[in-house]
């Protein structure tokens, strides 16, 4: 029998790249996980892996290896997951993704709140952006996850948790005092977000709706996170647009400004999502029943 943790290093291995990431990954020395790919490899009698200077590829063994061996793990977590409503459980880790404003602003908050509440219980949050987090949760490789977009898919469930304000902020220097009808956006330089934003997603879909082809905006600079748009805005590149939850502590210094825009307010909820088919474990459960107390 092929020992899991074996299977779990070859997956880790095969999604980074590298021994020294895959280590880091599964929290595995870098000679472990190298003695898992060679004990792997002798098991079968195959070379899964070209190793390289400082990168390793798949053979095409490794790779229908990799296929399965996801499969296998993805079975072996559920069965874990229903074998500890038996056992009853008041200990275990939760895999948890955010989005980038969840995962910045409200997530370490409630993950706090929730730790002191039931302290035999560990949370492993991982940030990304929607696109991302909500693929990890349809993979498994996250069990539940907080976006700040849905998307339309059977297999999962988008659970409403809290609400946000999307504002549109630009330097402090520039004078806005009076607000700027929608048209008059054409006539500035924006920093946004990567396709995955769920910020993004939910500015351009509202723009479009209230009459604006969000297509027209002049987009100087696209960043990845928002502490970068803000740096961003800062040094002068253009206007944006963010949560107010990422600005509201900063606004007092004076370095960025809050910019009205006439009769357009953008609102947006944002959700806890997990699998709808998949039995969640408890401390899932525990997390998904706490996040909507408080």
């Amino acid at each position: 029998m092929v020992d899991f943790r074996k299977l779990e290093a070859l997956v880790a291995l095969m999604e980074s790249g590298n021994f020294s990431k895959a280590a880091e990954k599964i929290h595995l020395t870098q000679p472990t996980i190298s003695g898992h790919i060679k004990a792997l490899e002798v098991h079968w009698g195959l070379k899964l892996f070209d190793r390289h200077t400082r990168t390793v590829t798949p053979t095409r063994a490794g790779k229908v290896v990799y296929r399965y061996a996801q499969k296998l793990l993805l079975l072996y977590r559920e069965l874990e997951k229903e074998l500890a409503y038996f056992k009853g459980l008041k200990t275990g880790k939760l895999d948890l993704g955010g989005s980038t404003i969840p995962g910045q602003y409200i997530l370490p908050y409630l993950i706090t709140a929730f730790r002191k509440a039931y302290p035999g219980l560990s949370v492993f949050l991982k940030v990304g952006d929607t696109a991302e987090i909500i693929r990890e949760v349809q993979r498994g490789t996250l069990e539940m996850g907080m976006v700040g977009d849905r998307e339309e898919d059977p297999e999962l469930i988008f659970k409403p948790c809290c609400e946000d304000q999307i504002v549109l902020i630009g330097p402090a220097e520039e004078d806005f005092s009076a607000p700027l009808e929608l048209k008059d956006l054409l006539q500035f330089p924006f920093v946004g977000r990567e396709a995955g934003s769920g910020t993004w997603r939910t500015v351009t879909r509202a723009l479009y709706q209230a009459g604006l082809d969000p297509d027209r905006l002049r987009v100087v600079a696209e960043m990845g996170s928002t502490e970068a748009v803000k740096e961003a805005v800062k040094a002068g590149l253009g206007l944006a647009f963010v949560s107010f939850r990422s600005v509201e502590k900063e606004l007092p210094d004076g370095r960025l400004r809050l910019i009205p825009i006439k009769d357009f307010s953008l609102k947006r909820e944002f959700y806890l999502v997990f699998p709808a088919q998949r039995t969640l474990s408890p401390p899932a459960q525990t997390f998904l029943h706490f996040s909507q107390e408080i």
